[in-house]
């Protein structure tokens, strides 16, 4: 049982670092030039599927309704029509495409932190009056139950 998970996932490891590193020429324009190798194959495809829509979008703007931005937190059409004679920044694609290894490097220990984040609100509360004090509190109130 052991060598066939073993083999299964030396199979899926190749089929990875295959899509990690092979370009389609649908890739090979300078609109994915920051993407490449930076982001998943699967992200790649569905921001080329939006890319060719981008004509039809730019004569009907209201017809984008940003499903892609929504739903996989990638650009969606009326977004991809400002890079057209440009690239696509790597900071529009959501972390999760970007993650491309199976290694868990650097998740060992995280270094999370909110102290800086805790400062400030703070201070904040500090500069508030009192209605907004209250307030504030009420809202700070609501994250043990979000938790």
């Amino acid at each position: 049982m052991n060598n066939m998970i073993t083999l299964q996932h030396t199979k899926i490891k190749a089929s990875f670092e295959t899509s990690t590193h092979v370009v389609g020429h649908v890739f090979k324009v300078t609109l994915y030039k920051r993407l490449l190798g930076m982001v998943s194959r699967y992200a790649l495809n569905q921001i080329a599927t939006k890319f060719e829509c981008v004509y039809y979008a730019s004569k009907n703007p209201s017809h984008c309704r940003c499903i892609m931005r929504t739903t996989h937190d990638l650009p969606c059409t009326c977004e991809l029509s400002k890079y057209v004679f440009g690239t696509i920044p790597l900071e529009t694609i959501h972390m999760f495409w970007r993650r491309l290894s199976f290694s868990n490097q650097g998740l060992s220990k995280p270094q999370v932190s909110i102290t800086e984040e805790m400062e400030t609100i703070s201070k904040r509360f500090e500069e508030l009056d009192v209605c907004g004090k209250v307030t504030l509190e009420s809202k700070l109130g609501k994250f043990p139950t979000l938790i």
